[in-house]
């Protein structure tokens, strides 16, 4: 059977096609284009996507998790389970697991965990490990603990590594830090993305973390110092050179849509990968949560430490997309390649997800005109539906 959506608008994200139809066979998209150039297959199970959007799966390169569970949760057995469907109801069909600093013992055991997590499931949404530390620097922690930072030492990441078993993706870390250039250098020969964040570094010792591997940015604008006419740092860097593509927390509450605004000027659609940095409280009412062993606090969205530290936040994918298109004023096509196709191409997936082609894995998000995901696909697999005849897998 060939599953079919019908009359919907695809942002493929390079551009909109309306009305639409894909077809959908096994794991892969079979057919797309205008709904008059479109033989519907005898054998398809067909959906009236007529008023819907339909976009790629969304990528989320950190995330801590959602609906009161943490990638942290050492001895909670359903919290991996919780988080991958929570973020599947939101269109999100790739993420990362943001873990934190925590004490050694603690943190190699999360990483056993995880990596055993993926290999025994197939269906899962979680791809790898987003390491945010535990080489950061104290002065720039945001909302981790300070207790537990780790002085940057190759044998400790060594060890961090060998408990991944390979499904590190990015790490976080501050490359002015005494140590943290060898460990970088090291990583980048496992193709691990190195994004620097929760760091002080000046410009030139941005640029030597360039050419030692460095090509991303953790949450642009927090965690770092402002920027200074006299003392060019994280942010000149950010925007300056060409190598850095940086996360964006777009909730409205991280970055102020003015300054979402002008990021978008300086970095370009390119430039920018749309994270929602969620934790625990994501999905949850108000109330206090907990993050890095720290009581946390939410209210109208917004998370944060008793000292008013923001804390990550309640943000999922979608809402990041409505977010840049109707706050921010970007074009829809741009605003989904950003939650999709750039995080797919840091990741090294581009030839296999991130675009609506014939051959794509069919990672697909079928949402109403308001941005509610209605429907999300993970390679053919129904993960999430709100449409009655169509079940989930």
């Amino acid at each position: 059977m060939k599953l079919t959506f019908v009359g919907g608008k695809v942002i493929t994200p390079f551009r909109c096609i309306e009305p639409a139809t894909i077809v959908i066979e096994g794991k892969k998209i079979f057919e797309l284009g205008k709904s008059e150039d479109v033989d519907i297959p005898s054998n398809a199970k067909v959906i009236d996507a007529s008023g819907m959007i339909i976009t790629p799966g969304f990528v989320d390169l950190l995330c801590h998790g959602g609906e009161g569970k943490g990638f942290a949760d050492e001895d909670d057995p359903t919290a991996l389970d919780t988080i991958s469907r929570f973020h599947f109801k939101h269109g999100t069909t790739t993420l990362l697991a943001g873990l934190y600093s925590k004490p050694f013992n603690l943190l190699i055991k999360d990483m056993r965990r995880i990596a055993h997590y993926i290999e025994n499931n197939n269906d899962t949404n979680i791809f790898g490990i987003h390491m945010e530390g535990p080489y950061i620097n104290p002065k720039l922690k945001g909302a981790m603990n300070e207790e537990y930072l780790w002085k940057p030492e190759l044998e400790s990441w060594l060890s961090l590594r060998d408990a991944a078993r390979g499904f590190i993706k990015i790490m976080t870390i501050a490359p002015e830090l005494p140590g943290a250039i060898e460990i970088m250098r090291y990583a980048a020969q496992d193709r691990i993305v190195l994004s620097i964040g929760h760091s002080e570094a000046t410009y030139e010792e941005i640029e030597v973390a360039i050419d030692n591997g460095a090509s991303h940015i953790t949450h642009i604008f927090n965690a770092m110092r402002p920027l200074h006419h006299r003392d060019a740092g994280v942010l000149a860097a950010s925007f300056l050179r060409d190598e850095l593509k940086i996360e964006l927390i777009a909730d409205g509450i991280h970055v102020h849509p003015v300054i979402m605004k002008l990021i978008y000027k300086l970095k370009g659609t390119r430039g920018i990968i749309l994270i929602t940095d969620a934790i625990r409280a994501a999905g949850m009412p108000d109330g206090e949560y907990e993050f890095a062993d720290q009581k946390v606090y939410v209210k109208n969205k917004k998370a944060y430490l008793e000292d008013g530290t923001l804390a990550g936040s309640t943000l999922t994918m979608e809402e990041a997309v409505r977010v840049m298109h109707e706050k921010v004023g970007v074009p829809l096509t741009d605003a989904v390649r950003m939650a999709s196709l750039n995080g797919t191409k840091v990741l090294g997936i581009q030839r296999q997800k991130g675009i609506l082609a014939a051959g794509m894995d069919a990672d697909i998000v079928v949402m109403d005109e308001q941005f509610n995901v209605l429907v999300t696909l993970k390679e053919g697999k129904v993960k999430h539906s709100e449409i009655s005849d169509l079940e989930t897998d």
